[in-house]
């Protein structure tokens, strides 16, 4: 809906995602190697997509994100590096940022 949600290096965001968006994103990526996909968790995002029009207040992706709380109504998240321990740092607009 017309915001960044994550920036960082290719191996930062493939290897560390930590915007539940970017997650749920490569989830989804096909797998071509039969035994690669077994264990696999894919992120499936229930809700409507909402209209670029008329986006939701706060975080735009809130409507459909398993973290969302009432902060993700009220307060959009700016793009801030979180804390997360032992794994590389980049930018995430999320208040709930973490790694799965």
């Amino acid at each position: 809906l017309g915001k960044m949600v994550e920036i960082g290096s290719d191996e930062e965001i493939y290897e560390h995602a930590t915007h539940p968006y970017t997650q749920a994103l490569l989830s989804a990526v096909p797998v071509p190697d039969p035994s690669g996909r077994e264990g696999r968790e894919r992120i499936i995002l229930s809700g409507d997509i909402p209209s670029p029009a008329n986006p939701p207040s706060g975080c735009r992706f809130r409507t459909r994100c398993w973290k969302a709380e009432e902060r993700c109504s009220t307060e959009v998240p700016l793009l801030a590096v979180p804390s997360l321990e032992g794994r590389a740092a980049h930018e995430s607009a999320c208040h709930f940022a973490a790694v799965r």
